[in-house]
């Protein structure tokens, strides 16, 4: 069995992407095409089309996670060998209750797409919310890349992985955002945050995935497959 890798972040620098389609057109609310030539309206296709372009050309995947032992719980909190601090609420220990492990996921498509977004906001609002959206899920997929990365390791160490809980969540308090920053020094891929707690880049994300004992079933929860 591999040896689990505690006690320092994982960083990974330029994550491949592919910009899908379908994906942007369900982040904009479109559920029912697949395609943009589905549309059926070209000035539309057009425009996001263009949005698409400019988002390979100003994406830059960055992430990083970071893996805690667990050694206690208590009736709202998880303790865990660096912080007895960060995992609060009793949805935290209902998520890892059964768990050895948890690891912080926190990623990021930096900053080049949302500072275009506020230069256009203003003269050309409609392409400023396109480009937006091909951001937004983008910085989602950069969540699911590196959670997909993790749960390789987490099968291979002979585990089961929760689901993604998103900082801010439920009653996991946004605050502790500050501890998670910390804990994976993301400063390393370039990101900060602001006097409320959002992350600057914006177009980040922040969670936790639980390392989860064999036989320990847990359900789904996709509701809080939610990131800050």
């Amino acid at each position: 069995m591999p040896a689990i890798r505690l006690g320092h972040p994982i960083f990974f620098y330029n994550i491949p992407f592919q910009i899908e389609e379908r994906q942007i057109l369900r982040e904009m609310r479109i559920p029912k095409k697949a395609s943009l030539a589905e549309l059926g309206e070209p000035a539309m296709e057009k425009a996001i089309s263009t949005a698409i372009e400019e988002g390979y050309r100003m994406i830059e995947g960055k992430g990083v996670y970071r893996t805690l032992e667990i050694t206690g719980m208590e009736e709202r909190k998880v303790l865990a060998k660096e912080t007895s601090t960060l995992f609060q609420g009793e949805k935290m220990v209902k998520l890892l209750k059964h768990c050895d492990y948890a690891s912080l996921i926190v990623a990021t498509i930096g900053p080049k797409i949302e500072n275009e977004v506020d230069r256009l906001t203003g003269p050309e609002p409609a392409h400023a919310y396109f480009l937006e959206r091909v951001g937004a899920w983008m910085a989602d997929y950069m969540g699911i890349w590196l959670d997909r990365m993790l749960e390789r390791e987490i099968v291979r160490a002979g585990y089961q992985r929760t689901y993604r809980f998103g900082v801010g969540y439920g009653d996991w308090p946004l605050s502790s955002q500050t501890e998670v920053m910390a804990l994976t020094e993301a400063h390393q891929i370039g990101i900060s945050l602001n006097e409320a707690y959002i992350m600057i880049p914006r177009l980040s994300v922040s969670a936790v995935i639980g390392w989860q004992r064999p036989g320990t079933e847990q359900k789904s929860n996709p509701e809080a497959e939610t990131d800050t």
